[in-house]
Parts: C-alpha cells; structure tokens; sequence
C-alpha cells in the first residue's frame, strides 16, 4: 500500500461522514429519524486512522485524542503524534476571534459554526475546515509544509487547506472522486463488466412509482440513496403501499425545488457480507490489500472478520480478484486513483455477489486490515467492532482503561489475548459539552485479540459485563 509518492512523511486525517460532503445539496431524502448524538459520534471516528501512522508521521482530529489514549497506542508500538487540541473550536473561542478583529465575517463564523448555507441542508464542518481556520502557531508547531496529506477520502476543502499550509498532496480531480462514489457509477459499472444485478437510476417521483410497481412484481427492492451514507439511505420496498407513501414523501419535496435521484435494485438474499480493499497509485498500478468478512446490522457496519484460507481459495479459483483488478483498471482510466473498497455478498444460495457497489475510499475494514498486519507481528489475530453504549460521562476513558488492565482484559504486547480500545473522542463526545448528568450516546471501536472464536466471546462477555457493572447501557 505505497501512498508514500516520496520521501515525505504523512499527515493522516479524515471525515469518516464523507458521503455528506460528496452529495448535491438540491438532491431529496429519504425518510429517516434524525439521531444528532449518533451523528456526532461519527465526527469522532478519525482517531481510528492511527492505525496506518509509521515513524514520522503525524494524526490530526477533530477532538484530541485523550492523553490516556495517546499513552496507551504508544505502549501498543505505534508512532502517533499530533494535536492535543480539539482543531475545532468552541463557541467562546470563536467570539474571541471575532473581538479580536480577526478577518472573519460574522457571517462566516456563524456559516462554519452551524454547518448551513442559505438555501442548502446542513451538514458537519469538515475537520479540514476546522484546522484551515487554525491560526499560524500550527504551522509554527509542527513540521506541515515538510508532509503529504492522506485522508479518509478526498473531500471538499482540502486544497484549500494543503494551499494554506504547503501541505503536499497527490489527489484525483474531486469530481472525479464524487462521480465514482455513486450509487449508479456502480450500476454503470455493473453494466460495463457485464455482472448480474444491474440497477436502474430513477429521477422523479413519478418514475419510482412506475418502475417500482414493475419491480414488485417480481419481489422486494431496494431504493438507494446516489451518495447513501452507511446506515441511511437504503430503503427495503417490499409493498406497493409503502411504495406510494414513499413517492409521495417525495413528491412533497420535488415541489420545493428538490430534485429525485435514486438507484432501484434487486434485494437480494444475502447469506454474508464481505469485501475487497486494493490500491491505485498514480500509475495505474493495482495492489490487492486485503478480503473482510462484514457483519452489518440495518446497512450499517457492525464487525470486520478474518476470512479462512478455503474462502480466499475459492475467490481465487471464481476470478472474482481478476474482477476486483477490472474494475481498478475503469476506475484509474476513469480519472480516480487511491484506497477502494469493494462491498460483495455470498447469497443463501450459495452464488457469489463480486460486486454491490464501489466505495472509493479507505474504509473500516482496510483498518482493521492495518491492526491485522499490526498482530501478526505478534504471531496474534484480531476482528474489529464497536459498541454503542449510553452512560452519564462519569467513568472517563483513562478509568476505562484502568478497569480493562485490572481485570486483565486489557491488550498489551506482553499479553497473549485481550482487547484493544482503539478510540476515545468517539465515546464521550456527547458530554463534552453538556454537564446535565444525563446519559448520552457513544461509541468505542475496539479489537478483540483470540487465537479461537470461543475465547473471543469470553472475552467479549468479560467485557460487556464490565461496561453493565460501570453504569454503561450497551444499546446494540
């Protein structure tokens, strides 16, 4: 995986919420129940991207790794330096900007603060929007100009900020990037490799009825949001009456100026999730990194797991990696170069689904692909999940860690199984703000480090029962 074009070393950062920043603001929604505490567990996840820092590079975030965090990566073996400041900014430190005669706008203040733009949906300001507004003492701070951005995924405002800064970058046209993360790039694609499963893009509420009521005839679909966000923007039809309620709903919004644009596909029946992470660099040249189990729960990701050699054996001997390298070589003579991720499916009959849809990216399984090259170091194996928990904030992440190494489910080097935490912004979040003593969400990504399944669950019991007895609510 060579993102290193040169000598320079890397400034990983990333908003794992890419999809927001790629999609029109004019485009319609889909019906969702709106979760603004899981929609700021997100903003949090960029901690994640420690997992690919060596020796001289640097990991910028949103919020600032707690120091606790920081100590424990460095115990693990990784090199992780950066801020130990949140990049974005609190409502008092913008005032005092603005007393300050900074020469920022009011206007412009309020606009990154609220994420909003006249006429167009809100959204998170990106982290890169957060640190272009860092004042010099940064640059002054770390070495930026001597490195080379590597990112989540390519987003807007990243120029903007390497131009500030003299931050290197070896990027695709952004365009580019957004075309080929849409749902019916894949669908074209589909079409293109002469795969099976191939969906139909749909572009009024009128036509989704129509076509819809065709589709039903021959079983349950699935509309799909162009730019779909992991955990929204699917939605399973499986009856004409919610069919017509849904085309309604968007009709409502066409006559307010928004415009329809959806993909219709076949649900399929689905035995497993899995998927392919490979690399393009700017020559073209394709580097197949790594195959994942998934486990997700309503569209959204839930688990990466290790497949078995017989599995890869049989992708092998099915063509499905000389597939993965067909649609490399598209995306590259299509302008795009950088991390993919192939989402893919084994059907309850057995058949392979090489390919449900592009994610032009890095990803949550080529992370836990970067904590498997990590252990094997160690002659260990790991998965990766997550467990959203509700709590009131009063055991701090430096005391979870304290509680996991006294009763030894806490992964160190030394140790031949355990648990790695490997976030802690993601967790606390929704108290940062707030000291109501309520409970509020959030989220801890972590790997469980056991050489058997059964040892795995132990481990995961031990580790459930610990957060229950601490006061945290485990919600999935």
């Amino acid at each position: 995986m060579n993102e290193r074009i040169s000598s320079q070393p890397l400034l990983h950062m990333g908003a794992f919420e890419a999809e927001l920043y790629w999609r029109e603001d004019d485009l319609a929604t889909l019906p969702a129940l709106p979760d603004k505490e899981a929609e700021k567990i997100v903003t949090a996840m960029d901690e994640l991207l420690f997992t690919f820092c060596q020796p001289g590079d640097l990991l910028f975030t949103r919020y600032a790794m707690e120091p606790a965090q920081r100590q424990y990566v460095h115990q693990l073996g990784f090199s992780v330096y950066g801020n130990t400041q949140d990049l974005e900014m609190d409502a008092s430190k913008i005032k005092d900007q603005i007393l300050a005669g900074q020469d920022q706008t009011m206007a412009a203040i309020n606009r990154l603060s609220t994420g909003k733009q006249a006429g167009m949906s809100a959204r998170p300001v990106s982290v890169f929007q957060w640190m272009e507004q860092q004042d010099e003492q940064l640059a002054e701070q770390f070495p930026l100009s001597t490195m080379s951005l590597s990112p989540f995924a390519w987003i807007p405002h990243i120029k903007e900020l390497n131009q500030r800064f003299g931050i290197g970058y070896h990027a695709p046209e952004l365009e580019v990037v957004k075309r080929v993360n849409t749902k019916h790039y894949s669908a074209q694609m589909k079409q293109t490799l002469n795969l099976s499963g191939v969906g139909v893009l749909v572009e009024s509420s009128e036509e989704l009825v129509e076509k819809g009521s065709e589709w039903l005839k021959e079983g349950s679909f699935l509309i799909k949001d162009n730019y779909g966000v992991s955990g929204k923007g699917n939605m399973l039809i499986d009856s004409p009456e919610l069919l017509v309620r849904i085309g309604h709903g968007l009709h409502k919004q066409e006559e307010k100026g928004k415009k329809v644009q959806f993909l219709i596909e076949k649900y399929l029946q689905k035995e497993r999730d899995f998927s392919c992470q490979f690399h393009i660099d700017p020559q073209g040249q394709i580097e197949m990194l790594s195959v994942q189990w998934l486990a997700n729960s309503q569209f959204a990701y839930r688990e990466s797991l290790s497949p078995d050699p017989a599995f890869m054996m049989r992708l092998e001997q099915e063509g499905y990696f000389a597939l993965m390298e067909q649609i490399g070589k598209q995306l590259y003579q299509d302008g795009y170069f950088g991390h993919v991720c192939i989402d893919s499916m084994v059907l309850q009959d057995g058949s392979l689904e090489p390919m449900v849809e592009i994610n032009a990216r890095k990803s949550m399984s080529l992370i836990k692909h970067q904590m498997d090259q990590y252990l094997r170091t160690y002659g260990q194996v790991g998965n990766m999940t997550n467990y959203n928990v509700s709590h009131t904030g009063e055991v701090s992440h430096e005391q979870l860690l304290h509680l996991l190494d006294q009763a030894n489910l806490l992964y160190l080097p030394n140790r031949q199984q355990g648990i790695i935490p490997l976030t802690s912004s993601a967790l606390h979040i929704n108290h940062r703000f707030r000291n109501d003593n309520k409970k509020h969400k959030g989220r801890i990504y972590l790997s469980v480090v056991a050489s058997h399944d059964h040892i795995k669950q132990q481990l995961l019991t031990q580790f459930e029962q610990l957060l229950e007895t601490n006061q945290f609510s485990i919600l999935n």
